[in-house]
């Protein structure tokens, strides 16, 4: 028998003396409530003073407290509040059960600075109470003199209470008054008294460690008193509990109890405080079973958890020997041992004894704060040529226009003077201070991914789209999975040979799939959620739910549907963070926590950015504004394609990046055309309208980039370089560019929230499916010319490929030509794919941009269609060979793709832009070697 549970049979609840970030993240808690019956916590600042000072689990979260300006006070009140809220939501549904029995509660207690301060410990309670928002807190307050009217107002507040430091039965007889006075407090105010909870700490072995050592010394002295003493040993403590609980049953008792019972007021239990043995003496157990009693509470440290676990025998025992106790706190005065007195000398030392860990523990902050404050973001230069002076003049343009100050402000005239415009900047700026609140947000996250891993759970799909699946890509492929990762795949295509890769490379049973949607009416994740749960359900019946989490915004109807179906977990986000900006919120952080990376680090970078960028004050230097400043500029002065290098382990940093910057910019004809993907080249084959930004590691030498970087600065191409340390600095790096994108557009004097192109192709989409759905196929675009196995739509038709394709294309001056791929991706197809960009570079000498669709409908689409008219767009489509039926639909995944592929067509053309769509038929790797042969015979 595991005696921690048979001990509730006598209605002793046993509560646990320590609390640690760990222990609430990594799953320990959660199992001593669910296989050790453990009923509650309590907490003081000892405690915390080794939890916190005494281990690392805090060490992001203090940084990233300290760089928001937070005192050290303010740092360890949002710690110590934010374990206490883990810990109630842990025991929340004990609370909420119908076994409570009056437990379930975490406690956290005021400062001991505060011990001797009525006014101050009644302030500071009602505050901890309303910053931990949960109805199975208890504030702990000390049983001081001053303590004791603090009790009785916040009990008549309808605050649960934890009366800490009681040494004596006179001053428990006070406790008790005080809270039988709130209750009456509470109730002549006609306020409810049924759901207020509250213990009195007795405080026993500090007893025998004090009066222990006077005994044995009168023993030693002999005689009647020498025996007496004797007699008395070790007995103090016990005595004086058991004399506690006779006290309990007398006063929670008789006419004046009974009123208050009436309105179904509970008791005030007593709780036996200090019971981890001091003196090794005794046995282990002593103030654990010799207490065990109806209506009761023992807090122990972990050690004597363990040792009772173990060792207990459990058994009603605190009524045992009433007469003896009565005796041993009677005779006491005969040995001249004034037991008050004594008592309250260990009320007065117990205070200290908290404020000293309490001191030690302010200490340690402070000094990690002043560490944090000394930290610097990743450095950027400029080698801006002839644009350099231009830039000096819009940044200082900026800073006398205080462009920072009302930055941070949301003023939106900084965009654009449109009344409606400006509202919806103000209504898409919650990304400004998102990392803050993702912050408090790491312990839920941590704790979730080690229920995840507890469930058995082997591999992680991230289905979504667009801003939904970029940060999620950007994290799996820019760092090492850790040892305690789950594999992690991504799914953001319509694309049934992916769909049915991802399928073949899981174990289904073992995958958690994370349906990520903004909106929660997005197609393509809600496709992929439907087909998935329709596997699962065949393997797992009802239980298919528990594979699934769902990350959507508030009053998405997707809530309603994943509830229904029983996801794992819905991850609820910020409405006011567009999807784009969300890198740092649940869309980009349960992924990345999941797959095993610190995201309380990676956030604490991000808020390094924000305080450089001027978030908690001025600042000299902006990061964000300098780099937005230099792009806007550089932009309208042509130079608008940002060609990204970085090396190969930041390879896909390039996806998150063209979403952000096309999708924000590339709008009423203006715009920041990302270029990501294309190899560095020779001078010679740029035009006029670059500027290279190199994001890599300062201790990685890249040379062969570097090499070419210097070579187009000497050939008078702007180059701007950004040199992290490590891959959790992409924290700060998201967040450098979401601001250097917001002051980009602020230069072009447009809304960088909005995306009013984007439907244009989802309509088309629509419409296109309304058609399958009415004739149960997609309408059959008219042939320009097939040749050598490739057809080839929407331009006019030639005798040749050759022709044709010279005839499309044409260029001018800062053109570039869009590869779009509605194709299934592989490592053969992504080579060839390259080889076709270096030769259009070559031949054409323009940009060339490269993505996969539907993928790049969420990300570059907006700019295609609202950018500058500068785009040749070549669509490339293939045969599905491999296609997927779609539950609930008449339709598959390839008819879906299709749609979108044609749809998009249809918008750009309707967008007036130049389009040429190939269609590569069964291999699409032949075909886009094919047509690199025919574009290589032009003249």
């Amino acid at each position: 028998m595991n005696a921690l549970v048979e001990i509730r049979q006598f209605n002793q609840s046993i509560w646990l003396d320590f609390i640690r970030r760990k222990i609430l993240v990594n799953g320990e808690l959660q199992k001593l409530i669910s296989e050790d019956s453990l009923r509650g916590v309590t907490s003081n600042p000892a405690i915390f003073e080794k939890a916190i000072g005494g281990s690392d689990d805090y060490d992001a979260a203090i940084r990233s407290l300290a760089l928001q300006g937070k005192s050290v006070d303010e740092i360890y009140t949002e710690l110590a509040i934010a374990d206490v809220q883990l810990a109630c939501d842990l025991f929340r549904p004990l609370y909420d059960s119908n076994d409570n029995s009056g437990d379930g509660y975490v406690s956290l207690e005021v400062s001991p600075e505060l011990v001797n301060d009525t006014e101050g410990t009644i302030e500071e309670g009602m505050r901890f109470w309303k910053a931990v928002d949960r109805p199975n807190v208890m504030i702990k307050v000390p049983a001081t003199l001053e303590g004791l009217p603090a009790i009785r107002r916040l009990i008549a507040e309808g605050i649960n209470v934890n009366v800490t430091l009681i040494f004596g039965l006179e001053r428990y007889r006070a406790v008790a008054e005080a809270y039988i006075a709130g209750l009456e407090d509470r109730a002549a105010a006609g306020l409810p008294i049924n759901n207020i909870a509250s213990v009195a700490s007795f405080f026993l072995s500090r007893i025998d460690v004090l009066i222990d050592p006077m005994l044995e010394k009168l023993a030693a002295e002999g005689g009647e008193k020498g025996e007496l003493a004797q007699s008395l040993v070790g007995e103090v403590a016990l005595s004086s509990a058991k004399q506690a609980y006779q006290i309990y049953k007398e006063i929670f008792a008789g006419e004046r109890w009974e009123k208050l019972q009436q309105k179904d007021a509970s008791t005030q239990r007593l709780l036996w405080a200090s019971t981890g043995n001091k003196n090794p003496k005794y046995d282990d157990l002593k103030y654990v079973e010799s207490l065990i009693g109806p209506h009761t509470v023992n807090t122990i440290p972990v050690e004597t958890m363990d040792i009772f676990r173990e060792k207990g025998k459990p058994a009603v025992r605190l009524e045992e020997g009433t007469d003896k106790a009565a005796d041993v706190i009677r005779r006491l005065p005969e040995l001249g041992i004034n037991l008050e007195e004594l008592t309250n000398q260990l009320e007065h030392e117990g205070g200290q004894k908290f404020k000293e860990p309490f001191g030690k523990l302010m200490a340690a902050l402070e000094k990690k704060r002043q560490e944090a404050l000394a930290e610097t973001v990743a450095p950027a230069t400029y080698e801006l040529g002839q644009y350099q002076a231009d830039v000096n003049a819009q940044i200082k343009k900026f800073n006398e226009q205080n462009f920072t100050e009302g930055f941070w402000q949301k003023e939106a005239s900084l965009w654009t003077q449109d009344a409606e415009a400006q509202e919806s900047i103000r209504s898409f700026m919650g990304w400004l201070r998102v990392a803050e609140t993702m912050v408090s947000a790491v312990p839920e996250i941590e704790q979730f991914v080690q229920e995840v891993r507890t469930a058995g759970f082997k591999h992680v799909v991230v289905m979504g789209m667009g801003g939904s699946s970029m940060a999620p890509i950007v994290f799996q492929k820019s760092f090492e999975r850790s040892a305690d990762g789950l594999e992690l795949s991504i799914l953001d295509t319509t694309d049934p040979g992916t769909v049915r890769q991802i399928e073949e490379s899981v174990p289904l049973t073992e995958t958690l799939f994370i349906v990520a949607s903004k909106s929660g009416t997005t197609a393509e994740p809600l496709a992929f959620g439907d087909y998935f749960y329709n596997r699962l359900k065949e393997l797992k019946g009802d239980k298919a739910g528990e594979n699934f989490v769902a990350i959507t915004d508030p009053g998405s109807k997707f809530i309603e549907a994943a509830t229904k179906e029983g996801y794992r977990k819905i991850f609820l986000n910020f409405t006011e963070v567009g999807g784009r900006f969300s890198a740092l919120t649940y869309f980009g952080l349960v992924p990345a926590a999941l797959y095993g990376i610190s995201v309380g680090e990676v956030l604490e970078r991000a808020i390094r950015m924000m305080r450089a960028c001027g978030a908690y004050g001025p600042v000299t230097e902006n990061p964000g504004l300098e780099l937005g400043a230099a792009l806007g500029v550089l932009a309208e002065q042509g130079r608008d394609k940002l060609t990204l290098v970085v090396p190969q382990s930041l390879h896909d940093l390039g996806l998150w990046l063209e979403q952000l910057i096309a999708e924000s910019t590339g709008k009423l004809g203006k715009g920041i055309l990302p270029v990501a993907g294309e190899p560095l080249t020779e001078p010679s084959l740029y035009g006029q309208d670059r500027v290279f930004v190199y994001v890599g590691y300062g201790n990685e030498a890249d040379e062969a980039n570097q090499q070419k970087l210097q070579a187009l600065q000497q050939a008078g191409h702007p180059v701007i370089s950004i040199r992290m340390q490590e891959p959790l600095d992409l924290g700060q790096e998201f967040y450098r560019w979401e601001v250097a994108t917001a002051v980009a557009s602020a230069v072009f004097g447009i809304n960088p929230f909005d995306q009013p192109n984007v439907q244009a192709a989802k309509t088309a989409t629509d419409r296109l499916m309304k058609e399958v759905t009415e004739k149960g196929q997609l309408p059959e675009e008219e042939k320009a010319l097939s040749a050598d196995g490739l057809s080839y739509y929407g331009v006019p038709a030639a005798g040749k490929a050759s022709e044709l394709l010279t005839q499309f294309f044409q260029t001018n001056p800062g053109d570039y030509v869009s590869i779009q791929a509605y194709l299934t991706e592989s490592p053969a197809l992504n080579e060839a794919m390259d080889k076709l960009r270096a030769l259009l570079q070559k031949r054409l000498h323009v940009a060339t941009t490269f993505g996969y669709g539907p993928r790049f409908l969420h990300s570059t689409g907006q700019y295609h269609k609202g950018g500058p008219n500068t785009g040749l767009f070549l669509q490339l489509t293939a045969e599905n060979p491999n296609d997927l039926p779609l539950p609930g639909r008449s339709y598959t995944f390839g008819t879906l793709k299709n749609a979108q592929a044609q749809g998009d067509l249809q918008a750009l053309r309707d967008y007036d832009r130049r389009t040429l769509r190939v269609d590569l038929g069964a291999n699409p790797e032949q075909g886009v070697q094919k047509l690199i042969e025919e574009l290589s015979a032009q003249a």
